[in-house]
């Protein structure tokens, strides 16, 4: 497909010409806890097999973006198995079957930081990774959080929390103190919209 010059006359988002590819004869070839692997026969837009693909089956994911009364963010360090690290983000988890992403959000913030949500509102969502996997990310903002009580976390869990002024995320996201793609991707548009006045003024 070769490069087409945008006409600046159009509008900057246009709909594709290409023909959407198909996956068809899908077969599980593992389950692993928190994700399965397909095989599946991949298709191109004019039915031309193009060959076999491996894809992950996973859980929709929620995290949110915890502000107390005093403006601060309520942020965690824990321990990821992948990168064999400690790594700084804000709260989140697997949505469970059923489960409506906000409450999930309420839930996983109370279980990681023994912080309830005044009031908490939807933040868009992303897909974390559509290369090899369709399950979505739902992020949400919630206001004047405060502490209520003891943690809950899961068997392979352990989370430290730390209360950060906002000032500080554009520093620590530049430094490379956050390194979660999706906590960086969140943070981000949380900073570009509080710049923009497009959030709430609570926040």
């Amino acid at each position: 497909m070769s490069f087409r010059p945008r006409d600046p006359k159009t509008p900057a988002i246009v709909a594709p010409t290409m023909k959407k590819w198909s996956l068809t004869e899908t077969r599980e070839v593992g389950h692993f806890r928190i994700f399965a692997v397909d095989n599946s026969d991949l298709f191109d837009g004019d039915g031309k097999r193009r060959g076999d693909v491996y894809t992950m089956r996973c859980s929709n994911w929620c995290h949110v973006i915890p502000i107390t009364p005093e403006g601060q963010i309520v942020m965690v360090w824990q321990y990821r198995f992948g990168s064999d690290a400690l790594s700084l983000e804000i709260p989140g988890g697997v949505i469970d079957e059923g489960e409506e992403p906000i409450v999930c959000a309420a839930r996983e913030l109370l279980e990681e930081t023994g912080y309830a949500a005044g009031s908490i509102e939807p933040f868009g969502s992303v897909q974390p990774n559509p290369a090899f996997a369709g399950n979505r990310l739902y992020s949400f903002i919630a206001h004047d959080v405060t502490f209520s009580g003891e943690t809950a976390f899961d068997p392979l869990e352990e989370l430290e929390v730390t209360l950060v002024n906002q000032a500080d995320i554009a520093q620590l996201l530049d430094d490379g103190v956050i390194e979660h793609a999706l906590v960086h991707c969140a943070l981000e548009r949380f900073l570009r919209m509080s710049r923009l006045g497009r959030l709430d003024r609570r926040s």
